[in-house]
C-alpha cells in the first residue's frame, strides 16, 4: 500500500506539473497574442493604394497637374486626409490651355487633402516654362493660394547665373517673383530679397 500511495503521489505531482507547464504557455501566448493585436490596432493602415499610378487632378473639368507616382498610398488618421508618396513623384502642371506650364520631381511627397497643400521632400526640383531650376530638400505647394516655399536652403539657376537662399524662399508657383530669405549670389532677373524669414506651415 505504501507503495501505492507513493505512486499514486508521484502520478499527481507529475500532473500538476504538467498543468503547470501547459498554464504558463497559455499565458504566454496569450500575452504574446495580445502584443500582436495591440501593435496592429496602432498601424494606420491605408484606404487605397496603387503602384506605377500616373494621376489626374482637375478642375471644372480642367486639368490642373499630372502626378507620375511608383508608390500611392490614401491615408486617413482621425480627421486628417491626406495623399502620400513614399517613393516620391513627378507632378507636371497646366494652365488654362492645356499648356504645360512646370514641374515638380522629389523623393517624398505627401499631399493633405483639406488644405490642398503639398510637402515636398528630398532632392526636390522645381522646373518653370522658361527653364528656371530650383533646387532645395523641403518644399511647401499651397494649390490655393499657388504658392511655393520653404524656410530650407534653395537654390535657384537661371540662364546661367545662380541665386542661394540660405534661409528659404517664397514664390508663386511659375518661378516669377521669387523672394530669397538670406541671400547670396546674383540673378539677372526681377527679384525682391527679405530679411524675415517665411512662416512655417502647422502640419
Amino acid at each position: 500500500m505504501r507503495g501505492m500511495r507513493s505512486v499514486f503521489s508521484k502520478i499527481i505531482r507529475l500532473k500538476s506539473i504538467t498543468a503547470l507547464m501547459g498554464a504558463v504557455m497559455l499565458f504566454s501566448c496569450k500575452n504574446d497574442m495580445e502584443e500582436i493585436n495591440r501593435v496592429a490596432g496602432d498601424e494606420i493602415l491605408p484606404e487605397m493604394t496603387g503602384t506605377n499610378l500616373e494621376m489626374i487632378y482637375t478642375d471644372s473639368a480642367r486639368i490642373k497637374y499630372k502626378v507620375i507616382t511608383p508608390e500611392y498610398l490614401k491615408m486617413s488618421e482621425g480627421e486628417e486626409k491626406y495623399e502620400e508618396f513614399p517613393q516620391g513623384l513627378h507632378a507636371i502642371s497646366y494652365d488654362t490651355d492645356g499648356k504645360e506650364i512646370g514641374s515638380i520631381t522629389c523623393k517624398y511627397a505627401k499631399k493633405l487633402e483639406d488644405e490642398q497643400l503639398w510637402e515636398a521632400r528630398n532632392e526636390v526640383v522645381v522646373v518653370n516654362a522658361e527653364g528656371k531650376k530650383l533646387e532645395t530638400e523641403l518644399l511647401y505647394w499651397d494649390t490655393q493660394k499657388q504658392i511655393i516655399y520653404s524656410d530650407r536652403y534653395a537654390k535657384l539657376s537661371a540662364d546661367g547665373q545662380i541665386i542661394e537662399g540660405n534661409r528659404g524662399f517664397k514664390s508663386d508657383q511659375d518661378l516669377k517673383s521669387p523672394i530669397f530669405y538670406g541671400i547670396t549670389g546674383e540673378l539677372e532677373v526681377e527679384q525682391r530679397t527679405s530679411p524675415d524669414r517665411p512662416p512655417r506651415p502647422e502640419i
